[in-house]
């Protein structure tokens, strides 16, 4: 089994700005994203947190994705793993990595980093 695991941070975009605390609209734009990208979401949940702060969290048929939102310091984080169970989902992952830095991150805050997940190279070679 491989997977394609990626963690990003950055600061809020101004969509996230503009949307800060409004769960039910993240939740739909970012599934919106995750079925763009070929990808399926099985169940999503939204938890706010006393001061504002939120984590987002779709648990999908390859696997899942988590927002957590820092609304005191105008970040958010991203937690994405894909897995390849019959086929190759490197492309689909890298598409929501890729639609994910737009929807959520400032331009140019924006870092990630790839795992290491699987037998042939970073996450998934």
């Amino acid at each position: 089994m491989t997977a394609h695991h990626f963690i990003g941070e950055g600061d809020f975009s101004d969509h996230l700005q503009s949307r800060n605390g409004d769960a039910p609209h993240l939740l739909s734009a970012i599934a919106d994203a995750v079925r763009g990208a070929g990808l399926q979401v099985v169940a999503d949940q939204a938890v706010p947190f006393t001061g504002g702060g939120a984590t987002l969290v779709w648990v999908l048929a390859e696997s899942h994705l988590v927002l957590h939102l820092w609304p005191e310091l105008n970040r958010a984080t991203i937690d994405l793993h894909i897995c390849d169970y019959r086929d190759s989902n490197r492309g689909k992952a890298q598409r929501l990595r890729d639609a994910l830095a737009a929807l959520c991150f400032a331009p140019g805050s924006a870092a990630w980093r790839e795992l290491s997940v699987g037998a042939d190279g970073p996450a998934g070679g």
